[in-house]
């Protein structure tokens, strides 16, 4: 039997069913003057369940309009319920109320903390991760590969206009940069090899020190660390900028490679830039170095050139010269890649940024060993 209707409105009434309890809407509700009370509702809800695992059915099939004062009363009732664990579902409500009711309504707490899998489950996840993202890198090397005679003969999908762009940032504009930190690491070294060597007086011999020491090591290293974070940090925001934009599925769907008209130029340009960039540090690092041996040990310049001839072989700037282009094909490769698969928001550029320095450096030092331990092999 129906239960009695609500005497302040007959835009309800509480229904007992045989599943439980019902509360039927009807009416219009936007033509009222006076609305029930959710709390008035749940109340007298309540106070017609039989037992306390009846669930409660929200009918909405003689409404004669989808006014949103419908959708507001619904959802407080709802949340109300909700909180008492009553079972709340929906039967005959309009489209609208019901989109209504489910975007104002919070995700559940299992919807947004979901299980726990197993940590088999997760370690296969894991390695699944790991191997596409091996495959990957695999895939840009080969595409450097491939890609690379296109660009020498001017087939590749690149325009002339940014290479040079890029020949000028990765080079002439990091100029400043590379001569100040590479005159003090060559002074620096200069100064802790006079001091130590003129307790032995053998102070002639800094030459031989700062020489080798920036030829083949700290030349290519330091500008490999300046690029890492100058030039690698701003490949990879700028193309995870464009990766959030969707400008690189805006190239794919008009046909043109993304690696042709982003990855490449940059590795080109920075691959070039490098080699050229240690000749430069090298030679002020060496004269850093000649200016300490000047005011510390009175060393004439004359007499410390004269020594460096004598002492560095051509070798040691080959070694450096080569390292010079292993540490660009690495970080313009890292920042392409890493910058190219960022997520699509604004965190995932600073992000993708971080992560192209931090992995860059670590592989410049890697890089370094398996130079030590091939030329020590070696004998060179």
């Amino acid at each position: 039997m129906p239960q009695p209707a609500s005497p302040i409105s007959t835009l309800y009434r509480i229904e007992a069913r045989p599943d439980g309890v019902a509360l039927v809407l009807a009416g219009d509700w936007g033509a009222s003057a006076q609305l029930p009370t959710t709390q008035r509702i749940v109340a007298e809800v309540l106070g017609a369940r039989t037992h306390d695992a009846a669930p409660v059915v929200i009918d909405g099939t003689e409404l004669a309009s989808a006014h949103p004062r419908v959708a507001a009363v619904v959802y407080g009732v709802n949340e109300q319920l909700r909180t008492r664990a009553v079972d709340v579902h929906y039967e005959g409500l309009p489209e609208s109320v019901h989109a209504l009711v489910t975007l104002a309504r919070p995700a559940q707490a299992e919807e947004r903390t979901p299980a726990r899998t197993h940590w088999l489950n997760r370690l296969g996840k894991r390695g699944g991760r790991r191997v596409a993202s091996v495959a990957d890198t695999a895939e840009l090397i080969g595409n450097a590969f491939a890609a690379t005679p296109k660009l020498a003969v001017g087939k590749a999908q690149a325009r002339w206009v940014d290479f040079m762009a890029l020949i000028r940032e990765t080079g002439a504009a990091s100029l400043p940069v590379v001569t100040v930190v590479n005159l003090l690491i060559g002074a620096v070294l200069g100064f802790v090899g006079a001091v130590q060597l003129a307790t032995f007086g053998a102070g002639l011999y800094l030459a031989d020190l700062v020489g080798i020491a920036v030829a083949r090591e700290m030349a290519a290293i330091m500008t490999a660390f300046i690029m890492a974070g100058r030039i690698g940090a701003t490949f990879a925001a700028h193309l995870a900028t464009m990766e959030a934009n969707e400008e690189i599925d805006a190239l794919r769907m008009i046909g043109v490679s993304p690696f042709e008209f982003l990855v490449l130029p940059r590795l080109t340009a920075l691959t070039l830039m490098m080699p050229l960039l240690f000749l430069y540090a090298a030679a002020l690092g060496i004269g850093g170095g000649m200016i300490v041996a000047d005011v510390v040990l009175n060393t004439s310049p004359a007499s410390f050139l004269g020594r460096l001839q004598d002492a560095v072989a051509m070798r040691h700037f080959v070694i450096g010269f080569i390292k010079a282009v292993c540490f660009g094909v690495l970080i313009a490769l890292a920042s392409c890649y890493l910058g190219m698969r960022a997520g699509r928001n604004a965190a995932e550029v600073g992000r993708a940024a971080t992560r192209t320095v931090v992995v860059s450096i670590i592989g410049i030092i890697v890089i370094d060993a398996i130079f030590a331990l091939c030329t020590n092999a070696l004998g060179v």
